[in-house]
């Protein structure tokens, strides 16, 4: 009797302080909650940000230090997948676009990776920070003219977090391994060709045809707005920006088809091919065209073949033209008025140049200061980055920009030819086909303002991070590179690799 009452006693106590825990516990989430209502009522969205800004780089962080290469892979088929309209006002100057999200997590994380985990801060490229930050620095000196706040918004979304993603990758993928990094590349451009692809089907689906239900996103209404001719957008702005991204990253798609002639690699190449053609934008077909010549024959051979190939290609494009001349698409790349536009386009930008040459009329004011010298027809862009560069940015801005180029396609050059020396030819076939992507994008800069489309342009400087990342693993001193000799033995000396065999 006396053992069931110590028990009843036992029982109620422990009720008792459960409920008086439990009690506590409502009333601090209570409490905490009004705390945070008035913060954030006071903060606005902002508050909200900052609120979450913490935990999420706790955990950022941890699957930065642990998982380095499937974070690389994640960030850069984020860039590529994530639409590019989604993103949140924050309160503050400037939106925060969701794609662009990994790479504002990887920066704050960045320099705790390098102070209290194994990483190594690896050096020899004190040059390319110099042109980098001089390339930012001159393309900066524009704001000194009037401009409206999406200019400020593009020059960071473009060139400054550009070249921080260069730097990012660079150390990142040179403590850990490209190669890996690089078959996310190839399955990210398989997967944007795909999507194209799909999304061409769609349009011509009499199903999809007139349907109220289905978004204007994969309608046939765009057709229309598209004067006839429709091209695919996947997650991009424009189709000039899709087909460029899948351009870039087309060489280690044959790189790939190359190394393992497997039939999934060469159905890989098909569909990346499909995905490019369906782009329709003429621009990305050279593009790819030039750095196909480049990638197959020496530098001054390549430009022979170029010079020769025209007569054929000329021929080949009359008889595509007679043979299809009744479609939207060929109708639209026929057209002499967009060649001569943009001819008009361009005498009237050398003209501003003149008027403007040290430093411009101020970034992304180009359509502005057109309208001041013809006030009957507006140009939007100059549909060529040089040019652009030179009304916006003046002479200054031009030679940094060309400057960056030439210092980023001669330290590529001269990784892959030592490490050609060394026998490692995989690895130089690497560093190739991130030398080739920078090719296809200068190349394709000639026919559209590229540098504005930020998802592009900050693939670009990934890629080049990616491709001199192995100038610091492979192709420096012995002391450095040790560590490094199984990776070594296994790319040079697997039975797998055609391109060591060759």
């Amino acid at each position: 009797m006396v053992g069931l009452v110590d028990r009843a006693i036992l029982a109620t106590m422990q009720s008792r302080k459960i409920l008086s825990r439990l009690g506590l516990s409502v009333t601090a989430t209570i409490a905490l909650g009004v705390l945070l209502g008035t913060v954030f009522a006071r903060t606005g969205v902002g508050g909200i940000f900052a609120s979450s800004l913490f935990p999420s780089l706790f955990v950022f962080a941890i699957v930065a230090a642990k998982y380095p290469i499937p974070l690389m892979g994640f960030s850069i088929a984020w860039l590529a997948l994530c639409p590019f309209s989604w993103g949140v006002q924050t309160g503050l100057l400037f939106r925060l676009f969701a794609d662009e999200t990994p790479v504002l997590l990887y920066l704050a994380v960045f320099p705790f990776l390098y102070l209290f985990t194994t990483r190594t801060w690896l050096r020899g490229f004190g040059a390319l920070y110099v042109i980098l930050l001089g390339l930012i620095s001159a393309l900066a000196l524009s704001f000194v003219s009037p401009v409206e706040l999406v200019a400020y918004r593009t020059f960071v979304s473009t060139y400054v977090l550009g070249a921080m993603w260069l730097v990012l990758i660079m150390q990142e993928a040179a403590n850990s391994n490209t190669e890996a990094v690089g078959r996310f590349i190839v399955w990210i451009t398989v997967a944007l060709a795909v999507l194209s692809v799909v999304e061409r089907i769609f349009q011509r689906n009499p199903f999809v045809k007139n349907n109220p239900f289905v978004p204007l996103y994969i309608s046939a209404e765009l057709v229309r707005v598209t004067e006839g001719v429709y091209r695919p957008y996947v997650s991009f702005f424009h189709p000039s920006e899709a087909g460029t991204f899948m351009a870039l990253g087309t060489p280690f798609v044959v790189r790939h088809w190359l190394d393992s002639r497997s039939w999934v690699s060469a159905l890989a190449v098909c569909t990346v091919a499909a995905g490019l053609f369906v782009n329709g934008t003429r621009g990305v077909w050279f593009g790819v065209f030039v750095t196909a010549l480049f990638a197959a024959l020496p530098v001054r051979r390549a430009w022979l073949w170029i010079s020769a190939t025209v007569p054929v290609l000329a021929a080949g494009a009359w008889i595509g033209y007679q043979a299809f001349r009744s479609t939207p698409l060929m109708t639209r790349l026929a057209d002499p008025r967009d060649f001569y536009d943009r001819l008009e386009t361009w005498r009237t930008a050398t003209r501003i140049f003149l008027a403007h040459p040290v430093l411009g009329v101020g970034f992304g004011n180009f359509t502005r200061a057109y309208l001041d010298y013809v006030q009957e027809r507006s140009a939007f862009t100059a549909d060529n980055v040089f040019v652009s560069t030179a009304v916006e940015n003046g002479l200054i801005g031009l030679l940094a920009l060309v400057g960056s180029f030439v210092v980023m396609l001669t330290l590529l050059k001269r990784t892959r030819l030592k490490l050609y020396s060394r026998g490692l030819a995989v690895r130089a076939s690497f560093v190739r086909c991130a030398e080739l992507a920078l090719i296809s994008y200068i190349v394709i800069g000639c026919f559209a303002d590229i540098q504005e489309f930020r998802k592009v342009t900050q693939y670009m400087f990934i890629l080049a991070g990616l491709g001199l990342a192995e100038r610091v693993r492979y192709c420096a001193p012995v002391a450095t590179a040790a560590p490094l000799q199984y990776e070594v033995e296994r790319f040079v000396d697997s039975p797998k690799s055609t391109v060591s065999r060759g």
